[in-house]
């Protein structure tokens, strides 16, 4: 059994590709770091170092290789051969793969292989299954477009491991070690999926799969912004550190507790669970061995403000069931608050604000019109962080504000 994985950065060998190899698949590799597919070529294998407060063990994932992908009439047959697909490249690359995907598709249907290839779209942002799979589908014609939604599985998963971009320390005299934490489930939607499940270690299905996803994007990646928002203005390097600092730590589970309420009623959830949930993750994020960067955490503010991501959509959720999002609100402050020269998202909000003022870009970006119940809280945190107000009483006024919503 085959499998390839578009993207062999952190999730894909830190986390996908793990799991298919202990799955007895082939796990091919298609990136366009050629250094990278050549290293894999040579030695069919890679350590990933599990750290996790004092112990650290390591792991070798083994019969791998990898494909160019500028060699595209390679990866064409790779793809088209494959019993399984994964994609881990980030949002911006998928239009560039999209085409490939289509064109090796098209040759799978000529080589009329008749089992179904399902694609696990391992990308951080909503439904990026059904983003990818419009892409593709603008590359093939009305009866190839059929043909893909009969057999082919656009497969939405969240990712919840925690793998940090790679430096040379991290790698620790091995290009190719990649470090992570050891938490291993892949939840997917089973509704994606098409035909029968494939033994895949620590895939569990889920259907709905609505609750999995927001509580990804709404708990997990909305406190990481929120501490990471807040990290940086104290000029702090890792998340870890962040995490560590008592006010940080106060907010960012304050905030956690006002999306849990949320979630228990929208899902009809035990809220205990959500909230044991939630004191895991701010465990997780004290793992100083990790090395995630506030400012890895903290880039592209403007997707991260919209109104259903992140920040935005966790208060909505709160909003929507009578829980206020004080703390949570400190995040969406911290976030236009948040600058930073190498960032072109973060130059672009900073200088719409300049240009046009606070008020019309938590319009613009956030939705937070005239009549939203944020926007006032919003802008007075907002205020307090340029006036360079301390923690403490940026804690008091979003208690305030809780109280008198």
């Amino acid at each position: 059994m085959k499998s390839v994985i578009y993207g062999a950065g952190s999730i894909g060998r830190g986390f996908i590709g793990q799991l298919f190899s202990e799955s007895d698949f082939e796990v091919v590799f298609i990136d366009q770091n050629k250094e990278l597919i050549d290293q894999l070529n040579g030695r069919k294998s890679y350590p990933i170092r599990f750290v996790k407060d004092a112990q650290n063990w390591e792991i070798r994932v083994v019969h791998v290789r990898g494909i160019w992908s500028s060699d595209e009439e390679a990866v064409i047959d790779e793809i088209s051969t494959a019993d399984l697909m994964a994609t881990s490249v980030g949002k911006n690359v998928l239009p560039v793969i999209a085409p490939v995907i289509a064109s090796a598709l098209r040759r799978r249907w000529k080589l009329s292989i008749d089992a179904p290839l399902n694609i696990i779209v391992c990308e951080n942002m909503v439904q990026a299954n059904a983003y990818l799979g419009e892409l593709i589908s603008g590359h093939l014609t009305a009866s190839e477009t059929t043909l893909f939604r009969e057999k082919t599985g656009m497969v939405e998963t969240c990712i919840g491991r925690n793998v940090p971009v790679m430096s040379p320390l991290l790698q620790d005299g091995d290009p190719l070690r990649v470090i992570a934490e050891d938490y291993s489930e892949l939840p997917i939607d089973r509704s994606s999926w098409l035909g029968e499940l494939l033994q895949i270690k620590h895939m569990v299905p889920y259907e709905p799969f609505d609750f999995y996803i927001r509580k990804k994007l709404f708990m997990y990646n909305m406190a990481h912004a929120v501490a990471a928002y807040l990290g940086d203005i104290l000029n702090l390097p890792a998340l870890a550190s962040a995490i560590h600092i008592p006010a940080i730590r106060y907010i960012t589970s304050k905030a956690l507790q006002e999306i849990s309420i949320g979630m228990a009623h929208e899902y009809d959830k035990d809220l205990e669970s959500i909230i044991l949930y939630s004191d895991e993750l701010l465990y997780r994020f004290g793992n100083r061995q990790l090395g995630i960067s506030v400012k890895r955490v903290a880039q592209d503010p403007i997707r991260k403000l919209g109104i259903n991501d992140r920040l935005m959509g966790a208060a909505g959720l709160c909003l929507k069931h009578g829980v206020f999002p004080g703390h949570i609100a400190v995040g969406i402050a911290a976030a236009y608050y948040y600058h930073h020269a190498t960032d072109e998202e973060s130059q672009v909000l900073h200088s719409y604000i300049e240009c046009e003022g606070i008020g019309k870009a938590i319009d613009k970006y956030s939705g937070i019109g005239l009549q939203h119940p944020l926007r006032e809280t919003v802008l007075k945190l907002y205020r307090m962080l340029k006036d360079q107000c301390s923690f403490e009483e940026i804690i008091h006024t979003a208690e305030y504000e809780k109280m008198h919503p």
